[in-house]
């Protein structure tokens, strides 16, 4: 799309989209990465603090991208798709390896 530029027109709309369903995706990458490395949950384990401190990096990461989409909408449906579709993952993960 040449000619596209990115504006901060909808920022609120774009910052909500990184806060709400940037916080599912982030906590989804956590449940699937924590339920394939067999992880008790227990805090005083290291893959518990691992996985603590990847939710916090990726969220951080999410909520410093989220303004490079075009729209306010456009960032809800990318990143809350994306949400859905790892907490579908973390289902079948769970599923398969109980």
């Amino acid at each position: 799309m040449k000619g596209a530029r990115l504006d901060n027109r909808q920022w609120v709309a774009k910052l909500a989209a990184g806060i709400v369903p940037g916080c599912a995706l982030a906590l989804a990458v956590m449940a699937v990465v924590g339920a394939l490395c067999h992880t008790t949950g227990s805090p005083m384990t290291l893959s518990a603090q691992f996985l603590l401190w990847l939710a916090g990096l990726l969220w951080a990461v999410i909520l410093s991208g989220c303004f490079l989409f075009r729209s306010g909408g456009w960032a809800w449906g990318v990143l809350g798709g994306g949400a859905v579709a790892v907490w579908l993952l973390f289902a079948v993960v769970k599923s398969v390896f109980p």
